[in-house]
């Protein structure tokens, strides 16, 4: 007897769909605003942290501009240098090792190289800022020089008068032409045009990249696909795969493959082409184009122009500039509130003033949006400082929960599996593990730890994985004892499936379930913990930032800035964790599944 819905959708030409496991979780997780609002804050908390090198940087996304400070220094050094060549091309090498620097073991041929290397040098650093008329002349002066260095490397021993001649008229020839260089090539000051000079050619260069490894550009592009998911997932499952759900349900895997090749094939392309690394120094391009050293014709600065570690001294603990007391006066003392200067009632000394410096790109001295979220005990804008410690707050979080998991996983799936003693010895280890404070331990071994020999943040996230994990043993211990029985489970053995494939390939997608809920319980556990420790000094260490060491950088009143964003920030993380988790633990409840 055939079933009428079925006739009636296969009359109106509808696909037949049954829906799977993951469909009705999936299913019950739409239906939970809660669920939703977590996750889309969660998607912006990560991809501030992951896009922080783009968003609060201290170096332009793009800068064309001409470096007169490297020009000048070029120039200067263009001089003694091109002279020292022509002294050493005169003399024959035996004069050179008898004039030399007593000590110095240096050969002639050596000797020569290296000066002659020095003038190319130079000129090479010239050259990218001339005009190309200018950059010929500067061609020809590099053809003599090379020139002089190879006749006179060619001769060797006892020279003729002929020889002396030819490399002393070639030294002077070189001579003669950096004179003409240093008059003819004095370039333009900016601060001063009317006594002219010569205008240089600014050069494109894209500064940000430099910050850019191969490893962040991977979480970027895979972050890029994540947060597009729901409107790329909704096309291909429209145009590509006709709305077939079962279509769909298949190629589910071959969409987390393209998505995960994709992101690994850029940042390995990004990786070995361009081949950027993060850097903590703090970059001079800011203070180079507000003194003048550098001459821009286009610089395009990130929306946070700050970089985590650039320090504005004049502005220590500056309040956030939309607050009245943050106003600062030109001479550099504060107009409003407790921090205004007072002067000493019976000298009548007051402060010296040390006034704001505006660098390029900055928003003015009282502007609201200079300093958002105010700044630190250095003068750091607090924003780019929340920005980057994001990185290193959720990243403890998602890695050591990842890595609890894995470990509780294979221990709990082994333990439920096999049971008897193998259950019996793994059950009390796990008891064990359980007796042990873990906060406590994990305080006592960060202490004892060097962070020169292991980076602190290696290292909370290593002992919060090797104490934490026996909360996803016990949970996955439990479902191995429950469907080791089940009918799929016996109908491996019989069929003579290992042991391995039974327990990974069969029963653990099954008991999946609950470690999922664990595992989003267990990052919120490990962000707190990390922030535990570097608000008491054992967690990341400067320069680097994060929300817990952010926290301990004042504990002052006054400084109110300090510990309540980052303070929020955690707070939001935790609690949109912990709803994940009450989501997922109601939607895999077979109970709350509605058909």
């Amino acid at each position: 007897m055939s079933n009428p819905h079925q006739e009636d959708a296969q009359t109106h030409g509808a696909p037949v769909y049954s829906k799977d496991y993951w469909d009705l979780v999936f299913e019950q997780l739409g239906r939970n605003g809660l669920f939703k609002i977590a996750v889309v804050i969660l998607t912006i908390m990560y991809a501030s942290a992951i896009y922080a090198p783009v968003i609060a940087n201290d170096r332009p996304y793009v800068l064309e501009a001409a470096n007169y400070a490297e020009y000048n220094k070029a120039l200067r050094t263009l001089y003694p240098a091109t002279l020292g060549v022509g002294r050493i091309a005169k003399q024959t090498p035996e004069e050179y090792v008898a004039k030399r620097t007593q000590g110095s073991d240096q050969s002639y041929q050596d000797a020569l190289k290296l000066e002659a290397g020095a003038v190319l040098t130079q000129v090479a650093d010239m050259s990218h800022y001339l005009p190309a008329v200018k950059g010929t002349e500067m061609d020809a002066f590099a053809a003599a020089i090379k020139d002089l260095r190879d006749k006179a490397l060619s001769l060797s021993g006892e020279r003729s008068e002929v020889d002396k001649e030819a490399l002393a008229a070639a030294a002077s020839a070189t001579k003669d032409m950096v004179k003409a260089i240093r008059v003819e090539f004095k370039p333009l000051d900016p601060a001063k045009p009317e006594e002219g000079g010569l205008e240089l050619v600014g050069q494109r260069s894209y500064p940000i990249v430099e910050t850019i490894s191969g490893v962040e550009m991977f979480f970027m592009v895979l972050w890029l696909f994540l947060m597009g998911w729901p409107l790329w997932n909704r096309l291909w499952n429209k145009l590509l795969l006709q709305g077939n759900r079962t279509r769909i349900r298949k190629a589910r895997p071959r969409k987390w493959g393209l998505v995960l090749g994709i992101s690994l094939l850029a940042g390995i392309s990004w990786g070995t082409t361009i081949g950027g690394s993060p850097t903590f120094t703090v970059a001079g391009y800011k203070s180079a184009l507000t003194s003048g050293e550098i001459v821009q014709t286009l610089a395009v600065l990130p929306p946070v122009p700050y970089g985590f570690a650039e320090i504005h001294g004049a502005e220590i603990f500056r309040p956030p500039t939309w607050a009245a007391s943050s106003e600062i006066s030109e001479e550099g003392y504060y107009v409003r509130g407790a921090r205004v200067p007072l002067k000493d009632p019976v000298t009548g000394f007051l402060p010296p003033p040390l006034p704001v410096e505006v660098r390029y790109g900055e928003s003015e001295l009282n502007a609201s949006t200079r300093h958002i979220l105010g700044t630190d005990s250095a003068g750091r804008d607090f924003l780019a400082r929340l920005l980057w410690g994001g990185r290193v707050s959720l990243a403890v979080g998602l890695i050591s929960a990842f890595l609890l998991v894995v470990i509780g996983t294979i221990i709990g799936s082994i333990a439920g599996y096999f049971g008897g003693m193998v259950d019996l010895i793994l059950s009390r280890f796990i008891e064990i593990v359980l007796c042990i404070p873990a906060f406590f331990l994990i305080l006592m071994v960060s202490a004892f730890i060097d962070p020169k020999i292991i980076p602190p943040i290696f290292s909370i996230v290593i002992l919060i994985a090797l104490i934490r994990w026996t909360g996803v043993a016990r949970l996955v211990r439990g479902e191995f004892l429950r469907l080791r029985e089940a009918e799929f489970a016996l109908a491996a053995k019989s069929l003579g499936f290992s042991s391995r494939r039974t327990i990974f390939l069969h029963i653990l997608p099954n008991a999946m379930a609950p470690v999922l809920v664990a595992g989003a319980f267990a990052v919120a556990s490990g962000i707190l913990t990390e922030s535990t420790l570097s608000y008491l000094g054992f967690g990341i260490q400067r320069p680097m930032p994060s929300w817990g060491s952010l926290i301990n950088d004042s504990k002052m009143a006054e400084n109110w800035w300090i510990q309540i964003f980052p303070g929020l920030l955690i707070f939001i993380t935790i609690t949109c964790y912990n709803q994940v988790g009450d989501a997922f633990r109601d939607a895999l409840d077979p109970k709350a599944k509605k058909n």
